[in-house]
């Protein structure tokens, strides 16, 4: 979705929606507590509105430590600590370290502060009844909006539900094609790239490399190439075992395009083929060095195998082995 974007005197946050969730949400929180402060200074009261969840806290329950006191009122242990310095230097709480664990620090409210408290109350009281007219004004749904927005994010972050957008941008941006005579040189170059830069091209490599139409198309298999741009970066193999298996194999993407998801696709897309020719079983071979590539490979189902030897490539290299099921999907 793209935002609009707002033009004259329109609010900003309010034009630019769900864009400017946080900074609405930001402007409103602020302005609730700078009208909270205006209130305790109007009572006398030398109290700040940014202490109020940690000093509440302290008064349901005391002592505690600020491990506790942080996961109690949904902040970061450093933003507690800050708060309780501050309230420390007003001589409204104290610390001792605790009998049981000389790591923690546990915080107990003084005298000083016990007594604010009670006059803290009645006025609780009275914000709490006029946030109360705010909500019944703006609809009394509002709490509950608030609890399911909580939700939702401890289900899944912003953070995250961003990051899965433009993941699959990128691999929206990706295309799979089939070899033709004409991409064999890509099949040969993107793989001696990448094998120059982790390992080295070895005999058995070479062999296969030279003709992907004998050693692959012609035995049963296939070749695919990822294409961004309109340029060829990628490429994988299928390689035909048996009527049942076929290997995963030859799989390159080239350097300047790494992070793109083109890997990922590549990998579904080899998946897919391999159903479609009708194989019940995928196997690969790769290295323990490669740990984005096995973490890859995990991610999209496969497992580590333990294979006779007599099956295994007799690469230079360190080599494992690893298995997909095809026929059930996860």
């Amino acid at each position: 979705m793209t935002s609009q974007k707002p033009s004259g005197d329109v609010d900003i946050l309010t034009a630019l929606k769900e864009l400017a969730l946080a900074s609405r949400l930001k402007r409103l929180s602020d302005q609730l507590l700078r009208d909270a402060s205006r209130i305790y200074r109007r009572a006398d009261l030398d109290f700040e509105a940014r202490w109020f969840t940690v000093f509440y806290a302290l008064a349901e329950k005391s002592p505690r430590a600020v491990t506790e006191l942080a996961a109690h009122v949904g902040q970061s242990h450093p933003a507690v600590n800050q708060v309780v310095g501050a309230m420390t230097k007003r001589g409204l709480v104290s610390s001792i370290t605790d009998p049981d664990d000389e790591r923690r620090r546990l915080i107990s409210l003084t005298p000083d502060g016990l007594a604010l408290h009670q006059r803290l109350e009645p006025l609780w009281d009275d914000i709490a009844g006029a946030t109360g007219d705010v909500i019944n004004e703006a609809g009394p749904e509002l709490l509950k909006l608030l609890d399911n927005l909580d939700a939702a994010l401890l289900h899944r972050s912003i953070y995250d539900r961003v990051g899965d957008r433009q993941q699959s941008r990128r691999l929206d941006a990706v295309e799979i094609i089939d070899y033709r005579p004409a991409y064999r040189r890509y099949f040969r170059d993107l793989n001696y790239e990448w094998l120059n830069h982790y390992f080295t091209v070895e005999p058995s490599d070479e062999a296969l490399l030279a003709d992907p139409n004998g050693n692959v198309l012609k035995k049963g298999g296939c070749i695919l190439f990822s294409r961004v741009d309109g340029e060829i970066v990628g490429t994988v193999a299928l390689i035909r075992h048996s009527v049942t298996t076929l290997e995963l194999a030859k799989m390159a993407v080239t350097e300047r395009v790494r992070g793109r998801q083109v890997g990922r696709k590549l990998a579904q897309a080899a998946i897919e083929r391999a159903r479609s020719l009708g194989a019940e079983r995928l196997i690969l071979f790769t290295s323990p060095q490669l740990e984005a590539a096995v973490s890859l490979y995990h991610a999209m189902g496969f497992r580590d195998a333990v294979l006779p030897e007599s099956d295994m490539p007799q690469y230079q290299r360190c080599t494992i082995a690893m298995t997909l099921d095809l026929t059930t999907r996860p």
